[in-house]
């Protein structure tokens, strides 16, 4: 049952990784400049970095470590939804998909008694989002 869990964790980092690679393609063929200059690294580092912890938590759940896996994973989800929300009108689909993606990979991983790990691992993977578009101008210019 936890290769399942795996595969889709997989197929997660597969999809961000695909999302990754759409955002990069529509940006160079939109020939554009953005208007704040670090929002395209930072979208795309943030999206690599889901893309890995779909991989490093795959890893995790084959080590049989549910419970950092399962952190790992809902992070990653909530990180994705996020972003995915944020930027609906471009490649926000495919984040989404990436977070349901991270979803199912994550159900029936950890006891119930280990919640309090992947809530404080969701709320905290918001927060590079938060950060990333203060530093680089977007909510509050630049």
């Amino acid at each position: 049952m936890w290769h399942r869990n795996a595969v889709a964790a997989l197929l997660a980092a597969v999809a961000a990784t695909a999302t990754d690679g759409a955002y990069a393609a529509l940006i160079r063929s939109q020939n554009a400049t953005p208007p704040t200059a670090g929002v395209v690294p930072f979208l795309v580092t943030y999206i690599a970095a889901v893309a890995v912890a779909g991989v490093l938590s795959a890893g995790l759940i084959l080590q049989e470590r549910r419970t950092l896996a399962k952190t790992l994973l809902v992070s990653a989800a909530a990180g994705s939804a996020a972003l995915g929300f944020i930027a609906i009108f471009s490649i926000g689909l495919g984040l989404l998909i990436t977070a349901g993606l991270f979803g199912v990979a994550a159900l029936g991983l950890a006891p119930s008694a280990a919640r309090i790990a992947p809530l404080l691992a969701a709320l905290t993977a918001v927060g590079p989002v938060i950060a990333g578009f203060t530093i680089t101008g977007v909510f509050w210019g630049s």
